[in-house]
């Protein structure tokens, strides 16, 4: 499967009824991206910034979730487009946990932080 098409995807799961592996799957697709492309504009630098606190805070347990996608080749408006949509919906499913009454308080408040994180992160894609 074509990235854009795994990442399209991906999205498409977070947007209906999100699951530890669709959450999983889209931390683990938005960091291949900026493996891939970092280095090409200073733009994936801020975005991999941001991304990497919000892994190493959120995602500790989840880190061997692999999505079986092409690596991204490109650095255009398709890519940028499908990562955006990504992240968008992975910061709403992070709002959503925000205010589940079934997490703590320190909980809460570090998917707030991540939610707010992954939105810088896609903004700098714009």
């Amino acid at each position: 499967m074509k990235y854009v098409d795994a990442a399209r995807e991906i999205s498409s799961r977070l947007r209906a009824e999100p699951d530890d592996l669709a959450v999983a799957g889209a931390m683990h697709l938005a960091c291949e991206v900026w493996k891939q492309l970092a280095g090409n504009d200073l733009v994936w630098d801020r975005f991999g910034l941001e991304l990497l606190d919000v892994r190493a805070r959120l995602y500790a347990d989840h880190q061997d979730v692999i999505v079986d996608a092409e690596a991204p080749v490109r650095d255009d408006a398709e890519t940028r487009l499908a990562v955006t949509d990504m992240l968008e919906q992975l910061a709403r499913y992070h709002e959503r946990c925000a205010v589940d009454e079934r997490f703590d308080l320190a909980g809460r408040l570090s998917h707030d932080a991540g939610a707010q994180q992954l939105r810088r992160a896609a903004a700098a894609l714009g």
